[in-house]
């Protein structure tokens, strides 16, 4: 059996023979030998603040004691379920979530990877709306298969390959360096959310299924929208008979200040994504919805 971490004499050789690019980036020059807290250790001793992974899903630190302790002893009892069967942690974790979101937010589909999320969360508001088409912003990243690929605009898209069909884009609030402005030369968003939906009205072939946003935009930059202004997104979703999806990637558990981003406006979406963080590393993630 070949040991996990078993160093090889010529790792970056093994790289190009053997290991594939995620998603067309170049990896870093320095291979990992393992983390603690907020570091990264290479292999050559090098000790790196981490802005990457943490950022992403370490909220409490790599190798925390206690994930590491509970996963050690649940991976004792149980490491695999077939779908259709339940644990007491399953059914646990569900109850947990569904008392931080509040409101109508009650049921729990607990999944893994950031885009499967997204993916299943795309899949159910296109089965429960019987439509197809999608919104997004246009500085998103929502993932790297096909429907979240399909509604990520902010990076790894000319890839040459058709995308999921009915993806359409709104312009991304961007109070810093705005593109709408009103009578006094302040930035003017009801316009420009105004001007994004005549845009899909435009473009739709009368099949809007849902729009998918993050409450603070991570990927294509960290932008705020002004306040009130995923409210009235919420109100044009409606006026279409369409579902708003919040993915909270890279800013719930208290990361904002609230559980959630989406609780600063008091606005609830219809699927609300738990991605990443909740897993602290590991590979964890949820959907949230009115059952």
């Amino acid at each position: 059996m070949i040991e996990a971490f078993e160093k090889s004499q010529e790792p970056w050789a093994d790289v190009e023979k053997y290991v594939g690019r995620y998603a067309g980036m170049d990896f870093s020059p320095d291979i990992i030998d393992h983390a603690k807290g907020t570091y990264l250790f290479t292999e050559s001793g090098e000790k790196i603040l981490d802005f990457t992974s943490g950022q992403m899903s370490s909220t409490l630190g790599h190798s925390n004691p206690e994930i590491v302790m509970t996963l050690q002893q649940t991976v004792q009892r149980l490491d695999h379920l077939y779908s259709g069967m339940l644990s007491r942690p399953n059914i646990n974790l569900s109850k947990n979530i569904a008392s931080k979101t509040g409101g109508n937010l009650k049921k729990v589909i607990p999944l893994s990877t950031g885009s499967e999320v997204n993916e299943a969360a795309l899949r159910m508001a296109k089965l429960v709306t019987g439509k197809f088409e999608v919104v997004s912003f246009n500085k998103s990243w929502h993932g790297v298969t096909q429907a979240s690929a399909g509604a990520t605009y902010a990076s790894a898209r000319k890839s040459g390959a058709p995308t999921s069909p009915g993806q359409l884009s709104i312009p991304t609030p961007y109070t810093y360096r705005p593109n709408f402005f009103n009578s006094e030369g302040e930035y003017d968003w009801h316009k420009e959310l105004d001007y994004g939906f005549e845009m899909v009205d435009a473009q739709s072939v009368g099949s809007l299924a849902a729009c998918i946003v993050e409450p603070i935009v991570s990927g294509g930059g960290i932008l705020v929208p002004p306040k009130g202004y995923l409210a009235a997104l919420k109100e044009k979703c409606r006026e279409r008979g369409m579902l708003l999806i919040f993915d909270e990637a890279q800013t719930s558990l208290g990361r904002t200040g609230e559980w959630f981003a989406y609780q600063y406006d008091d606005v609830e979406p219809d699927i609300f994504d738990f991605i990443k963080n909740i897993g602290f590393g590991s590979t964890l993630g949820s959907i949230s919805y009115d059952g």
